[in-house]
This record gives structure tokens, C-alpha cells and sequence, in this order.
């Protein structure tokens, strides 16, 4: 059992409490979904839960009673941040290691688990050439291996293809009973109806209500709406937004194009052009080469073929620069200032005078939510905000395109409508969107062009939505 009663707790550089005097109790056994808009401090109970805050974490805080798990596994929000080896095998072996497992009987738990959470890799694999999505399921093995007590689950499936996401969630709940397990995820159509209770919180950290799952759809759908958080209905009240109407100019151009990783072909895409103003999806199962399209496209991992950019030929990024923007899959790669404000400022100051550069980089804060933050150092803020962040430095670079890795990843549903609706704006503008997402229902209902990599090559899937919900207005 977990319980915690009047918790304060205060991060550095803040005027406020995240924390001011919440109570929760978590019983043995129990299945817990939280919920709460980005920045509600969802994350951050989950590591007093499992108490890496104080004890690994040093963060102030008191409460009058913490009794938390001492026998836990996590699955954090970004999976990088918990791996210590540089291999597969390594960082599962780091697990039994720590157990007392025998070397001997190592790989036959290795090729089990792996199995388990569908990641067909070699032991010998490196991590960082996996794809975020088998990052995922990577973290997610080596939970399952410590075999504890104790499941904490931060947006486990959030990288993950629709079958991958599904084939996860099974796998949690075939070894789930008896263990307590707490939950933060946005998918929750595939764990909604099992969970005994789920905890809507605000955005100062304060519990508003709880209950079951069927009692809080039925008696608080309108107040899960209003935070703003993702729940079985939420895709009732999504925007309703204007087709993208594209020119005929063609801004970016790819011919006979093979995207290489060492001496091997992942990918090749036999033509394909990016037109001004369109919403493109790039779609596809986990590891299929949907990131390491968009980074060959910008030049920044080899590839063999012909790039054009505006009729001319990109030898290096340099020759794009300004004109196409990433927004990286993990968006602490990209920040380059010590200010929030700054990440947002810097890219308009290129292009206005200080007082109008000042001006709309307030505008754009306020618009994704930031302007609380826009003191704080980038690296200080939650990831849903630092997602937001990275989305709006893209804003204000005025790129004409701008190529996004997963930009809905971690963000609440108040937050991702928000950014469709910018996306909807910037094409109209003639900006090019061009976004990987294995959201189905922003798949189904936004862009003007959907394309599919299978089997290594890359093919147009539809040109327009196979069902579209939104009309254009």
C-alpha cells in the first residue's frame, strides 16, 4: 500500500508549491489510472510514489505521512532516461545482474521478455540505433524483468504503433495480478474499462476527483473534458478544421532516394514531392524508417539520391536552413538557450526588430501554453511542455516547412487539439506540415496527404482521408 498524506513539494526557481497539501492512498493490488493536464505534476508523483523523490531526486518536500514502494520498476515518460548500457543484451543483463541471476540463464529470459513486448532485435543491438517506439518497448522489457511488486507506467505506450500499443497493454495485464500498478497514459482506450479507479487532477497538482471508470465518464465526462484530458469520448469534441488546399508549387523534392544506416538500405523512396501548404503523415509501423526519413530529408544521416529544394540540390543542411525546420522526436535536442523565452525569441529575432520579435514570442508562449515557464530553463519543465516548447520555437523560425517527429507525444488533450488548429493556420499560411503520428484519429481526420512505409519503400497510402470526420468550413 502507498499512502501520502499532506504533500508540499516546491522546485527550484519556483514561487509556487507543485503540491499543496495532497492526499493519496493506493492500495495493494490496485490498478490506478491518473490523468491531468501536461504540467499537473503527473510524473512527478509517480517518482515520490516509487521514492526516487527524495531519495535519488533531490527536490524539497514534506508531507505528514509517506509510506511509498520499496519495491517498484518504471517505465518513464522518455526512455532514454533510463537505460545505463549501450547494448540490448547489456541493459536487460544490468536487471538479472542486480537479481542474482546466473549468466547461464540470461538469454533464455532475454529472448522471453523481448518476445513479450514484440521487439525482434539482437542482443548485441545498440540502443540508440533503435527507434523511439523500440526504445519503448525496450523500457518496458526491462520493467517486467525486475519482476516487481510495483509497476509505475509513464505514457508507456505513446511511441507505439496501434498493434504494438495493443500487444503491450496485453502483456501488462497478463502479468498485472496481485501487483499494484499506477498509470499515467493518453491512450486509454485500451485500459479504460480496466482499471478500478481512476484520479483526475489540475494543473496545480490537486486531486478534483475520482472514481471508478465507468463513474467518472458517466458523472464527471464535462470536467474531464475541461482539464482538458484524454479519456474514451475525447474525440467528440475535437476541432473541426479546414481541409490543407495546397498549391502546385513543389517546395521539396526527393528522387530514387536510399536511406542508409551503416552499409545497410532501410528505406527507399522512388520519388516524392512536398508541396506549399499541405499536411503530410508519415505512417508506419515501429521501426520502420519514418524518423530516419525525415533526418535524410534534411540531410542529416546519409542517404543516396537526389534532394531539391526549390529546384535546387541540397548537398548539405546548411543549404535548407531557415527554410525547413525539425522538431526532434525527443525535444531536449534541440534546445539551444537557457530561458524558455529565449528558445522562442532567438529564431524571431532573425526576422523582426527586438520590440516585434519580443512581442510575438509572448504571443506564441501564451498561445501554447507557456508563459508560466518562460523564465525557466528548457530543461526544467515538463516533458509535455518541453514538447510544446520545441513545437513553438518551429512557430516562430517561420520555416515554409516544418518536419515534426510525434509533436502530440505527451501532450493532453486541450494541448493537442491546440496544436492541430495551429497546424490548420500554418498550412493555410503556405507553410508545409509534414508529421509522423500513429494517432489513427488524427491520421483519419487532418491531413491532406497520408503516406505509408512498408516493406522498406515508401508508398502514397490515400490522397485523401479513407473516412474523413471534419468538413471543411
Amino acid at each position: 500500500m502507498m499512502d501520502i498524506a499532506n504533500l508540499r513539494l516546491r522546485f527550484d526557481g519556483e514561487e509556487e508549491n507543485l503540491f499543496h497539501g495532497l492526499d493519496i492512498r493506493v492500495e495493494e493490488g490496485e490498478k490506478v489510472l491518473l490523468l491531468g493536464p501536461s504540467g499537473s505534476g503527473k510524473s512527478t508523483l509517480l517518482n515520490i510514489m516509487g521514492g526516487l523523490i527524495p531519495r535519488v531526486i533531490e527536490i524539497p518536500m514534506k508531507a505528514d505521512r509517506l509510506q511509498v514502494s520499496d519495491d517498484c520498476a518504471y517505465v518513464f515518460q522518455d526512455p532514454d532516461s533510463q537505460f545505463t548500457m549501450p547494448t540490448v543484451g547489456e541493459e536487460l543483463g544490468f536487471v538479472l545482474e542486480n537479481k542474482g541471476v546466473r549468466q547461464s540463464e540470461m538469454k533464455q529470459k532475454f529472448t522471453a521478455v523481448l518476445e513479450a513486448v514484440g521487439l525482434d532485435v539482437s542482443f548485441g543491438k545498440d540502443i540508440q540505433e533503435l527507434s523511439g517506439g523500440m526504445k519503448q518497448k525496450l523500457a518496458i522489457a526491462s520493467a517486467l524483468l525486475q519482476d516487481s511488486h510495483t509497476l509505475f507506467l509513464d505514457e508507456p505506450a505513446s511511441m507505439l504503433d496501434e498493434e504494438s500499443a495493443r500487444h503491450v497493454w496485453d502483456t501488462v495485464e497478463s502479468i498485472w495480478e496481485n501487483r499494484t500498478v499506477v498509470i499515467i497514459e493518453h491512450r486509454v482506450e485500451y485500459i479504460w474499462d480496466k482499471m478500478d479507479r481512476v484520479i483526475l487532477m489540475d494543473d496545480s497538482g490537486g486531486i478534483v476527483c475520482q472514481g471508478t471508470p465507468e463513474d467518472m465518464l458517466t458523472n464527471h465526462g464535462k470536467l474531464l473534458t475541461a482539464f482538458g484530458v484524454w479519456h474514451p469520448r475525447s474525440w467528440e469534441n475535437a476541432p473541426v478544421l479546414r481541409r490543407a488546399k495546397p498549391s502546385e508549387q513543389t517546395l521539396l523534392e526527393a528522387q530514387s532516394l536510399d536511406v542508409r544506416r551503416g552499409e545497410d538500405s532501410i528505406l527507399k523512396v522512388d520519388g516524392l514531392k512536398i508541396r506549399k501548404g499541405e499536411w503530410v503523415t508519415i505512417e508506419g509501423a515501429n521501426g520502420t524508417g519514418k524518423t530516419s526519413l525525415l533526418l535524410a530529408l534534411m540531410k542529416l544521416i546519409p542517404s543516396a539520391g537526389g534532394l531539391y529544394y526549390r529546384g535546387k540540390k541540397i548537398r548539405k543542411t546548411k543549404d535548407i536552413a531557415g527554410g525547413v525546420y525539425p522538431v526532434f522526436q525527443n525535444p531536449e535536442l534541440q534546445f539551444i538557450t537557457n530561458k524558455v523565452f529565449d528558445e522562442v525569441f532567438i529564431n524571431l529575432e532573425m526576422h523582426f526588430d527586438k520590440t516585434e520579435a519580443m512581442r510575438q514570442t509572448g504571443n506564441i508562449l501564451e498561445r501554447f501554453g507557456l508563459s508560466a515557464v518562460s523564465h525557466l530553463h528548457p530543461l526544467e519543465i515538463s516533458t509535455g511542455q518541453k514538447r510544446r516548447l520545441s513545437v513553438a520555437t518551429a512557430a516562430g523560425g517561420v520555416p515554409e516547412i516544418i518536419m515534426l517527429d510525434e509533436p502530440t507525444f505527451g501532450l493532453d488533450q486541450r494541448q493537442t487539439f491546440r496544436m492541430l488548429e495551429l497546424f490548420s493556420e500554418m498550412t493555410g499560411a503556405g507553410t508545409s506540415i509534414v508529421m509522423i503520428t500513429h494517432d489513427e484519429e488524427i491520421k483519419r481526420r487532418y491531413p491532406s496527404r497520408r503516406l505509408l512505409i512498408e516493406d522498406g519503400r515508401l508508398a502514397e497510402r490515400t490522397a485523401v482521408n479513407d473516412a474523413p470526420v471534419n468538413q471543411e468550413v
